[in-house]
């Protein structure tokens, strides 16, 4: 292969990568109960390859059952607001009223990763939800079987 041919390609190969890192967004939140005590944290980070976001959780003392995540669009924990699907009808397709359905086991414990994504994936519901758009608004933790809040957390302004 041609020698100036290899370069371009390696070159052609890290800019796109590097381009790729660029755009990818990420965040640390910490859920806090009402009585300030904290549950755990949930790093989450953009899907360049499904343009939505992803998180890792790591809960621990919750009693063991369904929990359910949701997005408000309130700008505090204490004045969440309602559902986001709610004030913003583009993303039903999202539910956010439960983005995510987690379950904490016997020692209350929940340390996964998962993926936010809606009920249909196309042109229309893409790049709705992201880190960037998550930003300054709080999620909310539900536990499903009587819908009592459980813990807050805000996704942060920055880094």
């Amino acid at each position: 292969m041609n020698l100036f041919l290899k370069h371009t390609l390696y070159l052609i190969f890290y800019t796109v990568l590097i381009m790729n890192k660029s755009y990818s967004d990420w965040t640390t939140v910490e859920f806090l109960q009402n009585d300030g005590s904290s549950i755990g944290i949930a790093e989450g980070a953009d899907s360049w390859f499904l343009n939505a976001p992803a998180f890792k959780f790591d809960f621990k003392n919750l009693e063991p059952g369904k929990y359910r995540i949701a997005l408000y669009d309130g700008k505090s924990c204490l004045e969440y607001g309602i559902s986001a699907e709610i004030s913003n009808p583009k993303l039903k397709s999202w539910h956010t009223s439960k983005l995510l359905i987690i379950e904490a086991n016997q020692e209350g414990i929940f340390n996964t990763t998962l993926g936010i994504k809606p009920e249909v994936f196309n042109e229309d519901s893409r790049n709705l939800i992201s880190i960037s758009s998550l930003r300054g608004y709080p999620l909310l933790l539900f536990k499903v079987n009587n819908d009592e809040l459980i813990a807050c957390g805000v996704v942060p302004l920055t880094n």
